[in-house]
């Protein structure tokens, strides 16, 4: 997997209070007005569907099912810090707060027939300033839903979707998607190169968690790039 989310209740506090100190490059952006979402509101329309997948907004009562799917260790294994291990319903509830405050572009992964439960999380973190165009895309799923190809199916679709009629809740278009991978991750490296995304280099020693130092693997592709991958596809 490849998420830096959902975060602990310290880092989504600390990028709360960087939020205030607005910048030249977002203080004339006014933030987008969207209905508050409560506890008894009714779920969001998924954003795209798949033959197997919906994708959809977060809400307040997918917080049980989140920590209950993000709470195994191996869940954690190749993500930053920032996901916190154990995960409880505290991390849940205030991950998803902080996204229906501030519109952030996360989303929950479900199955059809149980809309209600998500079963993991894909997203995208916009660039700023000279990389206001790019996006970092990423995700995971819970155990019992993996090795079915369901996680190469929702990157591709939300690739697909921003590249094409998508756009970030900020109202940009993202023209370049990158996603970083832990060394030792080789099953999202796979479902990265499966849906276009090239290997662009190695950040050697990176990063380190728990006494264990890794890698860091970038993959990435443009629109155009995506295009060509697309109808070579075909």
């Amino acid at each position: 997997m490849a998420q830096p989310t959902p975060a602990h209740p310290s880092t989504l506090a600390a990028q709360l209070a960087a939020q205030l100190d607005t910048s030249p490059d977002t203080a004339s952006t006014p933030a987008p007005t969207q209905p508050i979402v409560s506890a008894d509101s009714p779920l969001p329309n998924p954003i795209i569907t798949t033959p197997r997948l919906l994708i959809r907004a977060m809400h307040p009562q997918d917080a049980p099912s989140m920590a209950h799917h993000a709470g195994p260790a191996s869940i954690t294994q190749y993500m930053s810090l920032a996901f916190a291990h154990p995960y409880t319903l505290q991390h849940a509830e205030t991950w998803i707060a902080l996204n229906l405050k501030d519109h952030l572009d996360n989303y929950t992964i479900c199955l059809p027939s149980n809309p209600s439960e998500p079963i993991g999380g894909i997203g995208v973190k916009p660039g700023s300033d000279v990389q206001s165009h790019t996006a970092e895309i990423g995700y995971w799923i819970s155990e019992e839903h993996q090795g079915k190809g369901l996680v190469s199916e929702a990157l591709g679709a939300l690739t697909e979707w921003v590249f094409g009629e998508g756009k970030l809740n900020d109202g940009r278009k993202v023209r370049r998607l990158f996603a970083g991978v832990f060394g030792g991750n080789e099953a999202s490296m796979r479902v990265l190169e499966k849906n276009g995304y090239r290997a662009e280099g190695v950040f050697k020693g990176h990063v380190e968690k728990h006494g264990v130092i890794r890698d860091m693997h970038w993959f990435g592709v443009t629109k155009d790039d995506w295009l060509e991958w697309k109808r070579s596809q075909s």
